[in-house]
């Protein structure tokens, strides 16, 4: 994030916006101050969620980062699946840590979604890895824990993709020790639970914290203030990467924003930036900070 961006993101509200050029450059530095857009388990909008063809589908419309969820079979296999269980998005049933890697590999992973898609995989870790390798970087939601699953994973990574290029989603203190300590190359991205764990999560080095857009009417303080306090950066989930909601994330300067459609949300961040699109005081639901209006 630059100095200007930096000075915008001071003042709350904004001061000093006043005319229509003035919002646009505005707009433009908080499109720049996004560094990553996250492909939400591949662009699941345009192809069944936690496949190989949805990743694909995110390298091929632009984004820098795909997000996979990362589940252990019965027989310890690493495999992408976002639920603990195969039922909603594949033509079987059960929790994942019940079925062997051959039950898995045996399912159709793409028929919920698409009959074009029929017969897709569930891929394991190592697929993703490999697809990725030197493409796009990764971020691994951790949805165990234990050492034993850690540490798999730290395997994997080293062996078959680039450490460089992975970005952790830790959830827990000894998430985030095994990771620092094994895994030193990886950016930590903080899934917290609740905000009382901000300023944990940064002072043991994690620097981009995810919060939730829910949370902004949940809590009356403001939450961006205390990440940037501590001298964290923030992530936020979008869903359709609409536009409305674009302008609405984009309010809270985050360095990272993540869509289920990469391809809409890439497509509206060019028009914001460029000054191409509406004004959002005139889209309706968007709410209205001191920037959007006249």
């Amino acid at each position: 994030m630059n100095v200007l961006l930096l000075l915008l993101a001071s003042l709350s509200p904004l001061e000093g916006v006043e005319t229509e050029a003035a919002r646009k450059a505005y707009m433009r530095e908080t499109v720049i101050g996004v560094d990553q857009i996250i492909a939400h388990r591949g662009a699941s909008v345009e192809r069944p969620e936690c496949t190989l063809s949805s990743i694909e589908r995110a390298i091929q419309v632009g984004a820098t980062a795909v997000e996979v969820d990362i589940r252990t079979t019965k027989d310890g296999a690493l495999v992408i699946m976002h639920d603990a269980t195969v039922d909603r998005t594949t033509d079987g049933s059960g929790q994942v840590n019940e079925l062997t890697l051959a039950e898995i590999q045996k399912l159709d992973a793409g028929s919920w979604f698409s009959k074009r898609f029929r017969g897709e995989p569930v891929p394991t870790l190592q697929d993703v890895l490999e697809t990725c390798k030197g493409r796009i970087d990764v971020v691994l939601d951790l949805k165990e824990y234990g050492d034993q699953y850690r540490n798999e994973v730290v395997r994997q990574v080293r062996q078959y993709g680039e450490p460089e290029r992975m970005i952790i989603g830790v959830r827990s203190m000894a998430h985030i020790e095994t990771f620092s300590e094994l895994l030193p190359e990886a950016i930590l991205l903080g899934l917290i639970s609740n905000p009382s764990e901000i300023e944990q999560f940064v002072e043991n080095g994690v620097k981009t914290i995810r919060i939730w857009p829910k949370w902004f009417e949940q809590y009356e303080e403001d939450l961006i203030r205390r990440v940037r306090l501590t001298g964290g950066t923030v992530h936020l989930n979008g869903t359709l990467g609409k536009l409305g909601e674009t302008y609405e994330l984009l309010q809270h300067f985050p360095v990272s924003l993540s869509s289920d459609d990469p391809k809409l949300l890439i497509q509206n961040l060019r028009k914001i930036k460029h000054g191409t699109s509406p004004r959002p005081d005139k889209i309706p639901g968007v709410i209205k900070r001191n920037i959007f209006r006249r």
